[in-house]
C-alpha cells in the first residue's frame, strides 16, 4: 500500500514538472502598447523602451503613435494602450498610475528679436501665438499663465499654426543644433531677472502656484546668440505612466530593466543623464506611483508567488486535475479487479450450490480440477496487478477451499 502511495506521489510530481517545462517552453509573447507623441525626445525614449524591453524574448512592445498627451491618456484609461510618455503638467485622471520621471522638460518661449519684452504681458499682446496642441500639457500650461498674468484674451490670437507666428511655446527638450535653424531672428523670453532666483522670483511664484513646474535656468550661450543673457524659465518632468490595473510584476520588471540599461537612454538626451533617477520626488508626480514601481523602488523584491501567481495557480490547478484524475482511476481500477473478483465468486458459488447433485466421484474430481485451476488463474492475475491482495481475494480462496474440502466428502461419500 505504501509503495502504490509512493508510486502515485513520484507520478504525480513528474507530471507537474513536465506542466511547468512545459508551459515555460510554449508561453506566447506577451506584448504591450506603448503610444507616444510624435515630439523628440519622446519618440527615441519610446524606441528604446521597446529595445530593453524586448530583451526578454517573452516580452513584446508595440509602438503606437498618439496624437496629444491627453488624448494619449485617454488611451490608457480606455484600456486600449499600456503606457505612454507625458508632461507631468497634465490633468488627473483615475485609471492612471505613474512609473518614473525621465528628465525635466523645459518651458521654451520664443518671440521674434525685433523687441524685447519686459513683462509676460508685453510678450503676448498684439502678437500671433502658438503654444502647442490642445492637447499638450504645453498648452495648458500656457492657458494657466494667461489667467496667472491676468491677461484679455482678446488682446492676442492662439493659432493652431506652428510656423509664421511671432511667439511660439512648449514643454521640449534642450534644441540639439539643426533644431535651432530658422531661429536666428528668435530669442527666448525669461520670467524674471536672473539675478531674483532665489529672492522670490516670478519664475518661483509660478513654481508655488502650479507645483507641477519647477524654476529652471538655461544657462548663457546654450543656444548661442539665442541665450546672450541666462534665461529663468521652468520645467515640468516628462513621466512614464500606465493603466493602473498593469500587471505589478511587469511593472516591476520594467522599472528596473530602465534604471539597469539606463545608458541606453543617456545618450538621447543631456537632460535624462541626470534626470533618470531612482531618487525623483515621488511627491511633485501628476499621479500615484503603481505599485510595481513602488515595489522596485522600495526593493521591496516580490515573493515567488506574487512574481509567478499565474503561472504557479496554472500548475496548481494542472495538479489537481492530476491528482482528481488519479483518484478517478484508482476507483476505477479498484472497481475493474472487484468486478473480476466476482467472476471468480459466481462461479464457485455455482458450484457449491449444485454439491448434492454430484452422482459419481469422477463429476467431483472434475469440479475440484476447475476450482483448483481458477485459484492459478486468480493468483496469476494478482502477480500481474490484475486483483489486489484484499480482503475478498483472501474469502475467495478460503471459500474455494472450503468446497474443496466438500466436493471430496461427496466424493467418499459416493464411494462408500
Amino acid at each position: 500500500m505504501l509503495k502504490t502511495a509512493y508510486t502515485v506521489s513520484v507520478r504525480i510530481l513528474a507530471l507537474v514538472i513536465c506542466a511547468t517545462v512545459f508551459l515555460s517552453c510554449n508561453r506566447d509573447k506577451i506584448k504591450y502598447r506603448l503610444i507616444f507623441s510624435s515630439e523628440e525626445p519622446m519618440g527615441n525614449i519610446s524606441k528604446a523602451i521597446k529595445t530593453v524591453v524586448e530583451r526578454n524574448p517573452h516580452l513584446e512592445i508595440e509602438l503606437v503613435i498618439g496624437e496629444g498627451s491627453i488624448g494619449n491618456i485617454d488611451s490608457l484609461v480606455a484600456g486600449s494602450m499600456d503606457l505612454t510618455i507625458v508632461e507631468n503638467y497634465v490633468p488627473y485622471k483615475d485609471g492612471v498610475r505613474a512609473i518614473l520621471s525621465f528628465y525635466p522638460q523645459i518651458m521654451h518661449i520664443f518671440h521674434r528679436g525685433d523687441y524685447e519684452p519686459k513683462s509676460f504681458q508685453e510678450l503676448v499682446y498684439g502678437k500671433k501665438i502658438f503654444i502647442g496642441n490642445p492637447g499638450s500639457g504645453s498648452y495648458r500650461f500656457m492657458m494657466d499663465m494667461f489667467k496667472f498674468f491676468n491677461l484679455d484674451m482678446s488682446q492676442f490670437t492662439i493659432t493652431e499654426n506652428a510656423f509664421d507666428n511671432e511667439v511660439f511655446a512648449g514643454f521640449t527638450d534642450i534644441f540639439p543644433d539643426q533644431y535651432l535653424l530658422g531661429l536666428e531672428d528668435y530669442k527666448l523670453f525669461s520670467f524674471d531677472q536672473i539675478e531674483n532666483y532665489g529672492n522670490g522670483s516670478v519664475a518661483e511664484a509660478i513654481a508655488l502656484k502650479f507645483p507641477q513646474v519647477k524654476p529652471f535656468v538655461i544657462p548663457q550661450f546654450t543656444y548661442r546668440k539665442i541665450t546672450d543673457k541666462p534665461i529663468l524659465t521652468v520645467a515640468s518632468d516628462a513621466i512614464l505612466i500606465a493603466r493602473a490595473d498593469l500587471r505589478e510584476s511587469f511593472v516591476y520588471d520594467l522599472t528596473k530593466t530602465i534604471f539597469t540599461e539606463k545608458q541606453d537612454f543617456i545618450n538621447i538626451s543631456p537632460l535624462i543623464y541626470k534626470g533618470l533617477t531612482e531618487s525623483f520626488d515621488r511627491s511633485k508626480l501628476s499621479y500615484p506611483l503603481h505599485e510595481g514601481a513602488r515595489v522596485y523602488l522600495d526593493r521591496d523584491e516580490p515573493g515567488f508567488l506574487e512574481r509567478y501567481a499565474e503561472l504557479v495557480g496554472v500548475l496548481f490547478s494542472v495538479a489537481v486535475a492530476l491528482v482528481s484524475g488519479l483518484i478517478s482511476l484508482s476507483k476505477w481500477q479498484s472497481q475493474k479487479k472487484k468486478d473480476r473478483v466476482d467472476v471468480f465468486y459466481k462461479d464457485l458459488m455455482d458450484i457449491k450450490n449444485k454439491i448434492n447433485t454430484i452422482r459419481s466421484g469422477a463429476d467431483a474430481a472434475r469440479e475440484i480440477k476447475h476450482i483448483q485451476d481458477c485459484q492459478n488463474q486468480a493468483f496469476n492475475m494478482l502477480i500481474n496487478e490484475e486483483l489486489e491482495a484484499n480482503e475478498s481475494f483472501r474469502i475467495y480462496m478460503e471459500l474455494s477451499k472450503e468446497t474443496i474440502h466438500e466436493l471430496r466428502g461427496r466424493a467418499r461419500a459416493l464411494s462408500r
